[in-house]
């Protein structure tokens, strides 16, 4: 078992490799059953406190590890000294991955995972002592501290390489892994046994925050390959944000919205019926234009509505307002127009169009205004118009272009977000997406 409950890390001790008498230094002299010669390659087993045998011949290893046995470093406010490199791989597969195992003196081991560039610090529950209480339910997930963590990955790891020493044989075990993500953090559930089941944590850590707590260079470190299996994705974190944010901005536009109704009621500021007559020196459609009395629009711009409605039968009638400010003679028209038909056809009846209709002009100032109209119409006979004028509209399509605007960019954000977690899970054998692709 490894040396634990000490005030500082215990004093390196030489030992001699029995195959070829060269020496190796242990990190951990008491703790250690098992290290690798550094010459040879022998894999060792103490039978006593002095005396080792060789077990079997260690594999060379495949790339040289950024963090050599015996670096010192202050990682998660734990200090660690590296005590071994393993390579290991999924059995029956090409996946494999580096892990260092980390050595804390009051503790006892920790480890830093490697796979693709992507670096997980992972402890148990001599760390994390929640994990104790975890139990296998055999489920796609796991529950821990009120967080769901979904089944990602089942694969059984063997050792394919490895140096340093060791509290236990590595080589021997194939150990049955379970991992389930709740990003950046990753439960790895070991099946030792039927009845020897150990829950570890992880949590993704960025190479540079590594590099600097072990003082290694980092770009000594593999560069990134895809995306990692807990890596955080700012795009979440940025969806979430302005998901909130955006929320809170609609409710806020809609409150502005329901004060405004509630504090500047819509208000009619004209309703009268106009005769019209017929231009008799021009054509069959035209009608002498005519103005209106004057009215006011109080306080600050407003919507303006304007009714126009005529008892048009089988006919049409078209009318040109012009709304005058009687201070600045700034003028704003609108052209509106009226179509009434309808009929008994194969025993029923039938109408279309309508005998009045509506126009909006937005943002006119206060003042004091009358109308000038310039009416045409197919019925001669036709000769009057009703208009109705009625300030302070509130115009909820204001509010759902500016819902709409405001949800253009959480829209992006959530699909750049769901487009990384769909990344995330193609290395995946149990992605939630398989259905919808």
């Amino acid at each position: 078992m490894a040396t634990i409950n000490l005030k500082a890390f215990p004093v390196p001790e030489e030992v001699a490799c029995p195959n070829c008498r060269k020496i190796t230094l242990l990190q951990d002299p008491a703790g250690s059953e098992f290290y690798v010669c550094n010459s040879c390659r022998s894999f060792l087993r103490f039978i006593t406190d002095t005396d080792a045998l060789v077990q079997k011949q260690a594999n060379k290893l495949k790339k040289e590890p950024v963090l050599p046995v015996g670096a010192e470093g202050v990682l998660k406010g734990h200090s660690f000294k590296v005590i071994a490199y393993l390579e290991k791989k999924e059995h029956g597969t090409n996946y494999g991955w580096r892990e260092y195992l980390l050595y804390n003196y009051e503790k006892g081991y920790a480890n830093l995972a490697e796979y693709d560039g992507h670096w997980n610090f992972v402890a148990g529950k001599e760390f994390y002592p929640p994990l104790e209480k975890l139990r296998d339910n055999k489920w796609t997930f796991l529950a821990y501290e009120d967080v769901e963590y979904a089944l990602f990955n089942k694969y059984t790891a063997v050792v394919t390489a490895l140096t340093g020493e060791f509290d236990w044989d590595p080589i021997a075990e194939k150990m049955k892994t379970s991992e389930f993500i709740a990003p950046p953090f990753i439960i790895y559930r070991e099946q030792h046994s039927e009845v020897v089941i150990n829950h570890y944590l992880g949590e993704y850590i960025e190479a540079a925050e590594i590099a600097t707590a072990f003082k290694v260079d980092e770009k000594l470190f593999p560069a990134k390959k895809g995306i990692g299996a807990n890596q955080f994705s700012k795009h979440y974190s940025r969806w979430h944000a302005v998901s909130r944010l955006t929320g809170l901005l609609i409710a806020l536009a809609l409150i502005i919205q329901i004060v405004n109704l509630v504090t500047r009621p819509a208000t009619m500021v004209m309703d009268e019926t106009f005769e019209i007559t017929r231009d008799t020196s021009k054509t069959v459609d035209d009608f002498k234009p005519f103005a209106t009395p004057a009215f006011n629009i109080e306080g600050r711009a407003s919507a303006v509505e304007f009714e126009v409605r005529s008892d048009v039968d089988n006919n049409w009638l078209e009318a040109t307002i012009v709304l005058v400010n009687e201070k600045t003679n700034e003028t704003w028209e609108v052209t509106e127009g009226i179509e009434y038909y309808h009929g008994y056809e194969g025993g029923e009846s039938w109408s279309e169009g309508s005998q009045s209709t509506t126009s909006l002009l937005s943002s006119i100032p206060g003042g004091r205004y009358h109308l000038n109209v310039y009416p045409a119409s197919g019925d001669p006979l036709r000769n009057s118009v009703n208009i109705k004028v009625t300030t302070n509209i509130t115009v909820w399509m204001n509010l759902i272009i500016t819902c709409i605007l405001l949800c253009i960019y959480p829209a992006y954000c959530w699909y750049r977000m769901r487009n990384f977690e769909k990344q995330r899970w193609l290395n995946s054998d149990f992605s939630p997406y398989e259905e919808e692709d």
